[in-house]
Protein backbone atom coordinates (compact mmCIF):
# COMPACT_ATOMS: atom_id res chain seq x y z
CA UNK A 1 0.00 0.00 0.00
CA UNK A 2 1.44 3.37 -1.01
CA UNK A 3 0.52 6.64 0.65
CA UNK A 4 -0.65 9.07 -2.02
CA UNK A 5 0.61 12.64 -1.98
CA UNK A 6 -2.24 15.09 -2.29
CA UNK A 7 -2.86 16.70 -5.68
CA UNK A 8 -0.63 19.70 -6.17
CA UNK A 9 -2.51 22.96 -6.22
CA UNK A 10 -1.84 26.65 -6.11
CA UNK A 11 -3.47 26.98 -2.71
CA UNK A 12 -4.83 30.01 -0.91
CA UNK A 13 -3.04 31.87 1.84
CA UNK A 14 -5.42 31.78 4.78
CA UNK A 15 -3.58 33.78 7.35
CA UNK A 16 -3.14 37.52 7.58
CA UNK A 17 0.63 37.33 7.53
CA UNK A 18 1.76 37.23 3.91
CA UNK A 19 4.95 35.39 3.09
CA UNK A 20 5.03 36.90 -0.40
CA UNK A 21 2.94 38.48 -3.09
CA UNK A 22 0.77 36.29 -5.32
CA UNK A 23 2.65 35.37 -8.53
CA UNK A 24 1.66 37.20 -11.69
CA UNK A 25 2.03 34.09 -13.86
CA UNK A 26 1.05 30.47 -13.37
CA UNK A 27 3.47 28.33 -11.40
CA UNK A 28 5.57 26.14 -13.67
CA UNK A 29 4.17 22.74 -12.65
CA UNK A 30 0.60 23.89 -12.02
CA UNK A 31 -1.84 21.31 -13.35
CA UNK A 32 0.89 18.69 -13.91
CA UNK A 33 0.62 15.18 -12.48
CA UNK A 34 3.97 15.59 -10.70
CA UNK A 35 5.48 18.41 -8.67
CA UNK A 36 8.48 20.66 -9.24
CA UNK A 37 9.71 21.73 -5.82
CA UNK A 38 12.56 23.40 -4.01
CA UNK A 39 14.08 23.90 -0.58
CA UNK A 40 13.41 26.49 2.09
CA UNK A 41 16.54 27.06 4.12
CA UNK A 42 15.24 29.50 6.75
CA UNK A 43 13.22 32.49 5.66
CA UNK A 44 10.82 31.90 2.77
CA UNK A 45 11.96 33.55 -0.50
CA UNK A 46 9.41 36.10 -1.73
CA UNK A 47 9.39 34.58 -5.21
CA UNK A 48 9.02 30.93 -4.11
CA UNK A 49 5.42 30.48 -5.31
CA UNK A 50 6.31 32.00 -8.67
CA UNK A 51 8.35 28.92 -9.47
CA UNK A 52 7.84 25.94 -7.14
CA UNK A 53 4.96 23.89 -5.73
CA UNK A 54 6.59 21.51 -3.25
CA UNK A 55 8.65 22.25 -0.14
CA UNK A 56 11.62 20.50 1.48
CA UNK A 57 13.41 22.12 4.43
CA UNK A 58 17.12 22.22 3.68
CA UNK A 59 18.97 21.94 6.99
CA UNK A 60 16.04 22.81 9.25
CA UNK A 61 14.67 19.26 9.25
CA UNK A 62 17.92 17.54 10.09
CA UNK A 63 18.22 16.20 13.61
CA UNK A 64 21.50 18.01 14.20
CA UNK A 65 19.77 21.33 13.50
CA UNK A 66 16.75 20.64 15.69
CA UNK A 67 18.47 19.10 18.71
CA UNK A 68 22.10 20.19 18.63
CA UNK A 69 21.89 20.36 22.43
CA UNK A 70 20.28 17.35 24.07
CA UNK A 71 16.60 17.89 24.98
CA UNK A 72 16.73 21.48 23.69
CA UNK A 73 14.57 21.39 20.55
CA UNK A 74 14.86 24.24 18.04
CA UNK A 75 11.81 23.98 15.78
CA UNK A 76 11.45 27.55 14.48
CA UNK A 77 12.91 27.15 10.97
CA UNK A 78 11.18 23.81 10.46
CA UNK A 79 7.90 25.33 11.68
CA UNK A 80 8.26 28.11 9.12
CA UNK A 81 8.78 25.78 6.15
CA UNK A 82 6.00 23.40 7.24
CA UNK A 83 3.44 26.16 7.88
CA UNK A 84 4.25 27.77 4.54
CA UNK A 85 3.70 24.49 2.69
CA UNK A 86 0.41 23.85 4.48
CA UNK A 87 -0.93 27.35 3.79
CA UNK A 88 -0.19 27.05 0.07
CA UNK A 89 -1.35 23.41 -0.04
CA UNK A 90 2.05 22.26 -1.30
CA UNK A 91 3.36 18.76 -0.53
CA UNK A 92 5.85 18.95 2.35
CA UNK A 93 8.74 16.50 2.60
CA UNK A 94 10.73 16.12 5.82
CA UNK A 95 14.47 15.77 5.22
CA UNK A 96 15.45 13.71 7.17
CA UNK A 97 15.20 11.39 10.18
CA UNK A 98 18.42 9.34 10.08
CA UNK A 99 21.66 10.20 8.30
CA UNK A 100 25.31 9.63 9.07
CA UNK A 101 25.99 13.35 8.82
CA UNK A 102 24.54 16.44 10.53
CA UNK A 103 23.42 14.36 13.49
CA UNK A 104 23.64 15.65 17.10
CA UNK A 105 27.25 15.40 18.22
CA UNK A 106 26.23 14.32 21.70
CA UNK A 107 24.63 11.03 20.62
CA UNK A 108 27.89 9.26 19.77
CA UNK A 109 28.98 9.12 23.42
CA UNK A 110 25.75 7.56 24.73
CA UNK A 111 25.33 3.84 25.47
CA UNK A 112 23.38 1.96 22.80
CA UNK A 113 20.13 1.70 24.74
CA UNK A 114 20.06 5.48 25.22
CA UNK A 115 20.97 6.07 21.58
CA UNK A 116 18.01 3.97 20.48
CA UNK A 117 15.68 5.79 22.89
CA UNK A 118 16.86 9.18 21.65
CA UNK A 119 16.34 8.25 17.97
CA UNK A 120 12.83 7.02 18.70
CA UNK A 121 12.06 10.15 20.71
CA UNK A 122 13.25 12.34 17.80
CA UNK A 123 10.93 10.55 15.36
CA UNK A 124 8.01 10.61 17.82
CA UNK A 125 8.35 14.32 18.60
CA UNK A 126 8.51 15.15 14.90
CA UNK A 127 5.36 13.13 14.19
CA UNK A 128 3.45 14.81 17.00
CA UNK A 129 4.42 18.31 15.87
CA UNK A 130 3.95 17.86 12.11
CA UNK A 131 1.12 15.33 11.68
CA UNK A 132 0.27 16.41 8.12
CA UNK A 133 3.71 15.78 6.64
CA UNK A 134 3.30 14.35 3.15
CA UNK A 135 6.69 12.66 2.63
CA UNK A 136 9.71 11.79 4.76
CA UNK A 137 13.28 10.83 3.86
CA UNK A 138 13.39 8.29 6.68
CA UNK A 139 16.95 7.14 6.03
CA UNK A 140 19.23 9.35 3.97
CA UNK A 141 22.29 7.88 2.24
CA UNK A 142 22.11 4.40 3.84
CA UNK A 143 24.84 3.08 1.54
CA UNK A 144 27.27 6.00 1.70
CA UNK A 145 26.67 7.46 5.18
CA UNK A 146 25.16 5.09 7.78
CA UNK A 147 24.83 6.72 11.22
CA UNK A 148 27.36 6.21 14.04
CA UNK A 149 24.57 4.69 16.17
CA UNK A 150 23.67 2.06 13.58
CA UNK A 151 24.36 -0.84 15.96
CA UNK A 152 21.94 0.62 18.52
CA UNK A 153 19.14 0.28 15.95
CA UNK A 154 19.88 -3.37 15.21
CA UNK A 155 22.98 -3.16 13.04
CA UNK A 156 23.09 -5.39 9.98
CA UNK A 157 21.22 -8.17 11.79
CA UNK A 158 19.71 -11.14 9.97
CA UNK A 159 18.63 -9.17 6.90
CA UNK A 160 21.82 -7.18 6.48
CA UNK A 161 19.78 -4.00 6.94
CA UNK A 162 18.00 -4.47 10.27
CA UNK A 163 18.80 -0.93 11.41
CA UNK A 164 16.95 0.52 8.38
CA UNK A 165 13.93 -1.71 9.00
CA UNK A 166 13.82 -0.47 12.61
CA UNK A 167 13.92 3.16 11.44
CA UNK A 168 11.07 2.66 8.98
CA UNK A 169 9.02 0.81 11.61
CA UNK A 170 9.28 3.80 13.93
CA UNK A 171 8.52 6.25 11.14
CA UNK A 172 5.39 4.28 10.18
CA UNK A 173 4.33 4.13 13.83
CA UNK A 174 4.68 7.85 14.54
CA UNK A 175 4.00 9.29 11.06
CA UNK A 176 1.30 6.97 9.67
CA UNK A 177 -0.01 9.38 7.04
CA UNK A 178 3.29 10.15 5.32
CA UNK A 179 4.99 8.54 2.36
CA UNK A 180 8.17 6.93 3.67
CA UNK A 181 11.21 7.28 1.41
CA UNK A 182 14.66 5.71 1.16
CA UNK A 183 16.97 8.42 -0.23
CA UNK A 184 20.47 8.00 -1.70
CA UNK A 185 22.98 9.52 -4.15
CA UNK A 186 25.12 8.03 -6.92
CA UNK A 187 22.41 5.50 -7.66
CA UNK A 188 21.04 5.49 -11.20
CA UNK A 189 24.41 5.13 -12.95
CA UNK A 190 25.63 2.37 -10.63
CA UNK A 191 24.27 -1.17 -10.87
CA UNK A 192 25.96 -2.01 -7.57
CA UNK A 193 24.12 0.77 -5.75
CA UNK A 194 20.86 0.04 -7.58
CA UNK A 195 21.12 -3.58 -6.43
CA UNK A 196 21.54 -2.47 -2.82
CA UNK A 197 18.63 -0.02 -3.04
CA UNK A 198 16.36 -2.69 -4.51
CA UNK A 199 17.48 -5.19 -1.86
CA UNK A 200 16.58 -2.75 0.92
CA UNK A 201 13.34 -1.71 -0.79
CA UNK A 202 12.25 -5.33 -1.14
CA UNK A 203 12.80 -5.96 2.58
CA UNK A 204 10.78 -2.87 3.44
CA UNK A 205 8.03 -3.66 0.93
CA UNK A 206 7.57 -7.10 2.48
CA UNK A 207 6.76 -5.30 5.72
CA UNK A 208 4.68 -2.46 4.18
CA UNK A 209 7.20 0.08 5.39
CA UNK A 210 8.27 1.95 2.25
CA UNK A 211 6.29 4.09 -0.20
CA UNK A 212 8.91 5.61 -2.53
CA UNK A 213 12.57 5.73 -3.52
CA UNK A 214 14.52 8.98 -3.54
CA UNK A 215 17.37 9.62 -5.99
CA UNK A 216 19.25 12.80 -5.16
CA UNK A 217 20.17 13.67 -8.74
CA UNK A 218 22.99 16.15 -8.15
CA UNK A 219 24.96 17.16 -11.24
CA UNK A 220 27.99 15.13 -10.20
CA UNK A 221 25.78 12.02 -10.28
CA UNK A 222 24.70 12.61 -13.88
CA UNK A 223 27.28 14.48 -15.90
CA UNK A 224 29.66 11.66 -16.85
CA UNK A 225 27.06 9.08 -17.82
CA UNK A 226 25.19 8.38 -21.03
CA UNK A 227 21.45 9.12 -21.02
CA UNK A 228 20.74 5.45 -21.77
CA UNK A 229 22.63 4.44 -18.62
CA UNK A 230 20.61 6.86 -16.49
CA UNK A 231 17.31 5.80 -18.07
CA UNK A 232 18.09 2.14 -17.50
CA UNK A 233 18.83 2.88 -13.87
CA UNK A 234 15.51 4.65 -13.45
CA UNK A 235 13.78 1.74 -15.18
CA UNK A 236 15.23 -0.71 -12.68
CA UNK A 237 14.14 1.36 -9.69
CA UNK A 238 10.66 1.94 -11.13
CA UNK A 239 10.29 -1.82 -11.67
CA UNK A 240 9.98 -2.17 -7.88
CA UNK A 241 6.52 -0.62 -8.25
CA UNK A 242 7.53 2.28 -6.01
CA UNK A 243 7.36 5.90 -7.21
CA UNK A 244 10.73 7.56 -7.70
CA UNK A 245 11.44 11.12 -6.56
CA UNK A 246 14.42 13.15 -7.76
CA UNK A 247 15.13 14.71 -4.42
CA UNK A 248 18.09 17.13 -4.71
CA UNK A 249 18.57 18.13 -8.36
CA UNK A 250 21.07 20.85 -9.28
CA UNK A 251 23.36 21.84 -12.15
CA UNK A 252 26.50 23.49 -10.79
CA UNK A 253 27.96 25.39 -13.76
CA UNK A 254 29.43 28.90 -13.63
CA UNK A 255 29.07 29.32 -17.40
CA UNK A 256 25.48 30.15 -18.43
CA UNK A 257 25.70 28.19 -21.67
CA UNK A 258 27.10 25.13 -19.91
CA UNK A 259 24.32 25.19 -17.33
CA UNK A 260 21.68 25.63 -20.03
CA UNK A 261 23.07 22.72 -22.02
CA UNK A 262 23.06 20.46 -18.96
CA UNK A 263 19.46 21.40 -18.09
CA UNK A 264 18.37 20.64 -21.64
CA UNK A 265 20.14 17.30 -21.50
CA UNK A 266 19.22 15.99 -18.04
CA UNK A 267 16.01 17.63 -16.87
CA UNK A 268 13.75 16.17 -19.60
CA UNK A 269 15.35 12.75 -19.11
CA UNK A 270 14.27 12.81 -15.45
CA UNK A 271 10.99 14.71 -15.73
CA UNK A 272 9.57 12.65 -18.56
CA UNK A 273 10.37 9.25 -17.07
CA UNK A 274 7.02 7.65 -16.13
CA UNK A 275 8.43 6.32 -12.86
CA UNK A 276 9.46 9.78 -11.66
CA UNK A 277 6.63 11.46 -9.75
CA UNK A 278 8.32 14.70 -8.76
CA UNK A 279 11.56 16.67 -8.81
CA UNK A 280 12.93 18.85 -6.02
CA UNK A 281 15.74 21.27 -6.83
CA UNK A 282 18.31 21.84 -4.10
CA UNK A 283 18.23 25.63 -4.12
CA UNK A 284 17.86 28.28 -6.80
CA UNK A 285 18.96 31.71 -5.54
CA UNK A 286 22.47 33.09 -5.94
CA UNK A 287 24.25 33.25 -2.59
CA UNK A 288 21.72 30.93 -0.92
CA UNK A 289 22.64 27.57 -2.37
CA UNK A 290 25.01 24.78 -1.37
CA UNK A 291 26.70 24.54 -4.78
CA UNK A 292 27.97 28.03 -5.57
CA UNK A 293 27.14 28.06 -9.28
CA UNK A 294 23.94 25.99 -9.30
CA UNK A 295 21.68 29.02 -8.86
CA UNK A 296 18.98 29.90 -11.39
CA UNK A 297 18.04 33.36 -10.10
CA UNK A 298 20.78 35.97 -9.86
CA UNK A 299 21.17 38.17 -6.80
CA UNK A 300 19.55 41.03 -8.74
CA UNK A 301 16.44 38.90 -9.35
CA UNK A 302 17.06 38.18 -13.04
CA UNK A 303 16.86 34.67 -14.43
CA UNK A 304 19.77 32.73 -15.89
CA UNK A 305 19.20 31.18 -19.35
CA UNK A 306 18.57 27.75 -17.82
CA UNK A 307 15.72 29.22 -15.76
CA UNK A 308 14.24 30.89 -18.85
CA UNK A 309 14.47 27.59 -20.72
CA UNK A 310 12.90 25.68 -17.81
CA UNK A 311 9.90 28.05 -17.88
CA UNK A 312 9.45 27.44 -21.59
CA UNK A 313 9.92 23.70 -21.25
CA UNK A 314 7.40 23.38 -18.42
CA UNK A 315 4.73 25.73 -19.77
CA UNK A 316 5.00 25.64 -23.57
CA UNK A 317 4.12 22.34 -25.25
CA UNK A 318 5.80 23.49 -28.47
CA UNK A 319 9.24 23.46 -26.83
CA UNK A 320 11.13 20.38 -27.93
CA UNK A 321 12.21 17.86 -25.33
CA UNK A 322 15.91 18.19 -26.00
CA UNK A 323 17.73 15.40 -24.21
CA UNK A 324 20.63 15.46 -26.66
CA UNK A 325 21.02 19.17 -27.39
CA UNK A 326 24.35 20.21 -28.91
CA UNK A 327 26.28 23.09 -27.35
CA UNK A 328 26.24 26.47 -29.08
CA UNK A 329 30.07 26.57 -28.89
CA UNK A 330 32.82 24.58 -27.24
CA UNK A 331 32.46 24.33 -23.45
CA UNK A 332 35.08 23.48 -20.84
CA UNK A 333 33.45 22.04 -17.69
CA UNK A 334 34.61 21.88 -14.07
CA UNK A 335 36.80 18.90 -13.37
CA UNK A 336 35.44 16.21 -11.06
CA UNK A 337 36.23 15.40 -8.36
CA UNK A 338 37.74 18.65 -7.14
CA UNK A 339 39.73 18.70 -4.88
CA UNK A 340 41.08 15.32 -6.01
CA UNK A 341 43.57 12.52 -5.47
CA UNK A 342 44.70 10.33 -7.19
CA UNK A 343 43.01 11.42 -10.45
CA UNK A 344 40.39 13.75 -11.89
CA UNK A 345 38.25 13.93 -15.02
CA UNK A 346 38.23 17.05 -17.22
CA UNK A 347 35.18 17.07 -19.53
CA UNK A 348 34.57 19.36 -22.50
CA UNK A 349 32.02 19.59 -25.31
CA UNK A 350 32.54 20.55 -28.96
CA UNK A 351 29.73 21.96 -31.07
CA UNK A 352 31.60 21.04 -34.28
CA UNK A 353 34.65 18.95 -35.15
CA UNK A 354 37.89 20.55 -34.03
CA UNK A 355 41.51 20.14 -33.09
CA UNK A 356 41.93 20.06 -29.31
CA UNK A 357 44.98 20.74 -27.17
CA UNK A 358 44.69 20.50 -23.38
CA UNK A 359 47.42 21.83 -21.09
CA UNK A 360 47.93 21.75 -17.32
CA UNK A 361 49.98 24.49 -15.63
CA UNK A 362 51.32 24.88 -12.11
CA UNK A 363 50.84 28.15 -10.28
CA UNK A 364 54.15 29.46 -11.61
CA UNK A 365 52.74 29.22 -15.13
CA UNK A 366 54.88 26.26 -16.16
CA UNK A 367 53.19 23.75 -18.48
CA UNK A 368 53.61 20.40 -16.72
CA UNK A 369 51.27 18.22 -18.81
CA UNK A 370 50.02 18.53 -22.38
CA UNK A 371 47.58 16.49 -24.43
CA UNK A 372 47.07 16.89 -28.18
CA UNK A 373 44.00 15.05 -29.44
CA UNK A 374 44.22 15.82 -33.11
CA UNK A 375 40.79 16.27 -34.71
CA UNK A 376 37.82 15.27 -32.54
CA UNK A 377 34.14 14.93 -33.43
CA UNK A 378 31.39 17.14 -32.01
CA UNK A 379 30.03 16.04 -28.62
CA UNK A 380 31.22 15.35 -25.08
CA UNK A 381 34.82 14.30 -24.43
CA UNK A 382 36.79 13.66 -21.24
CA UNK A 383 40.49 13.85 -20.37
CA UNK A 384 41.69 12.00 -17.26
CA UNK A 385 44.65 13.46 -15.39
CA UNK A 386 46.48 11.03 -13.11
CA UNK A 387 48.48 13.86 -11.38
CA UNK A 388 51.66 13.09 -13.37
CA UNK A 389 53.63 15.46 -15.58
CA UNK A 390 54.76 14.65 -19.12
CA UNK A 391 57.87 12.90 -17.73
CA UNK A 392 55.77 10.61 -15.54
CA UNK A 393 56.58 12.35 -12.24
CA UNK A 394 53.83 12.67 -9.63
CA UNK A 395 53.02 16.31 -8.95
CA UNK A 396 52.80 17.74 -5.40
CA UNK A 397 49.58 18.93 -3.85
CA UNK A 398 48.44 22.45 -4.69
CA UNK A 399 46.50 24.50 -7.18
CA UNK A 400 46.75 23.90 -10.94
CA UNK A 401 45.18 25.46 -14.01
CA UNK A 402 43.89 23.42 -16.93
CA UNK A 403 43.47 25.11 -20.30
CA UNK A 404 41.84 23.93 -23.50
CA UNK A 405 42.54 25.36 -26.95
CA UNK A 406 40.13 24.40 -29.72
CA UNK A 407 40.72 25.11 -33.41
CA UNK A 408 37.62 24.92 -35.64
CA UNK A 409 36.32 26.61 -38.76
CA UNK A 410 35.55 29.65 -36.58
CA UNK A 411 39.18 30.02 -35.57
CA UNK A 412 41.00 29.43 -32.28
CA UNK A 413 39.18 29.54 -28.93
CA UNK A 414 40.62 29.07 -25.44
CA UNK A 415 39.23 28.61 -21.93
CA UNK A 416 40.76 27.65 -18.58
CA UNK A 417 39.76 26.70 -15.02
CA UNK A 418 41.45 26.02 -11.69
CA UNK A 419 41.66 22.72 -9.82
CA UNK A 420 43.21 21.52 -6.56
CA UNK A 421 45.32 18.41 -5.99
CA UNK A 422 45.47 17.23 -2.37
CA UNK A 423 48.26 15.05 -0.97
Amino acid sequence: MHRIVKQVGTGVLLCAVLFMTVPSRAQMAEGKDKFLGNIIAGTVPRNFVTYWNQVTPENAGKWGSVESSRNNMQWANLDRAYEFAKKWDYPFKQHNFIWGQQQPGWIASLPEDEQREEVEEWIRLYGERYPDTDMIDVVNEPIHAPPPYKEALGGDGETGWDWIIWAFEKARQYCPGAQLILNEYNVIHSNANINKMIEIANLLQERDLIDAIGVQGHYFELRYYAPTTLKNGLNRLAATGLPVYISEFDINEEDDDAQLLAYQKYFPLLWEHPGVKGITLWGYQQGAIWQTDAYLIRSDGTERPAMEWLWDYMTDSSVGKEAETSPSRFILYDNYPNPFNPATEIPYSLDEPGHVRLSIFDMLGREIRSYDSGMQHAGLHTFRWDTRDDAGNEMPGGHYVYQITVTTGRGIETDSRKMTLVR
